[in-house]
């Protein structure tokens, strides 16, 4: 083999290294990047789990309690307090509600000097992470508040302004997402010194226009867009409403919540 060919094999051979040389260091360059992509991906998508935690509560809700006579505690009332023992801490958990504020029902629910303050069950500056059992510690105070409202509604204007505690509803802030979910404790036997529902006959659909009317009349309609109104306690009243009465006043209640103030209406947290 001549002197040329020995050296054109071995600049060959030389390209050959470099180029072998220079793919291995393209692979490990490439290797290398996607190594750094994907932790840094696994740091953004752990960072992320830190930062957002357990689902956050959300919704606005309000607690409205009867003050009135009808919601007494003994077998001629329709027992408010027991029911509002019952209900709410199970209400505030089932609607995911963060921030809750209270209203009364009175002989002058909008006029009532009774007041809560509102409160937020999920606070930001809480930095605790099982969010649930900050909840449950607040839920349990959220019901103390529901208490005292109740207590101060008993005491002053004892009555049954349900249409006014459903616009002292419409007044508090709404600073949530979705639904306003609004839980009433109460018979919904309207009775303040404008109007007596148990005055009117509700047996007609003419008989419970003029009734509708007549409440309209003198209360109002609250605005309650995007608003759920979970009753507790309908047409109780002590046991002593009749079948026929509790399906007139069903209905009047339909006609007015439904209807005019265009409300959705849940009875699931029963009588």
């Amino acid at each position: 083999m001549s002197t040329a060919q020995h050296a054109a094999r071995r600049t060959a051979r030389q390209a050959t290294g470099h180029a072998a040389h220079r793919t291995a260091h393209h692979a490990a360059t490439r290797t290398a990047r996607v190594t750094a992509a994907l932790g840094a991906a696994a740091l953004l998508l752990t960072g992320c789990g830190v930062l957002d935690g357990p689902d956050r509560l959300s919704a606005d809700c309000t607690v409205v309690v009867d003050g009135s006579g009808s919601g007494a505690d003994s077998e001629n009332g329709f027992r408010a307090k027991e029911k509002l023992k019952a209900t709410v801490p199970g209400f505030l958990a089932d609607q995911k509600c963060r921030y809750v504020s209270y209203a009364p029902i009175t002989a002058a629910s909008t006029a009532s000097s009774c007041q809560v303050p509102r409160m937020d069950l999920d606070p930001d500056d809480d930095q605790r992470s099982d969010r649930k059992s900050l909840w449950e510690q607040t839920r349990v105070l959220a019901e103390a508040g529901a208490e005292k409202m109740l207590d101060c509604a008993r005491r002053r204007q004892p009555g049954s302004d349900v249409l006014g505690g459903l616009e002292r509803a419409a007044k508090v802030p709404r600073d949530g997402d979705g639904t306003y979910h609004v839980l009433v404790i109460s018979d919904f036997d309207q009775s303040d010194p404008d109007f007596r529902l148990s005055r009117f006959e509700l047996e007609t659909p003419a008989q419970r226009d003029e009734a509708v009317a007549a409440l309209v009349a003198v209360r109002g309609l609250p605005e309650l867009p995007d608003t759920t109104v979970h009753r507790v306690g309908f047409a109780m009243r002590g046991g002593r409403t009749t079948p026929e009465r509790v399906e007139q006043m069903s209905q009047f209640w339909q006609q007015v919540l439904e209807k005019e103030v265009k409300v959705g209406v849940d009875d699931g947290y029963g009588a």
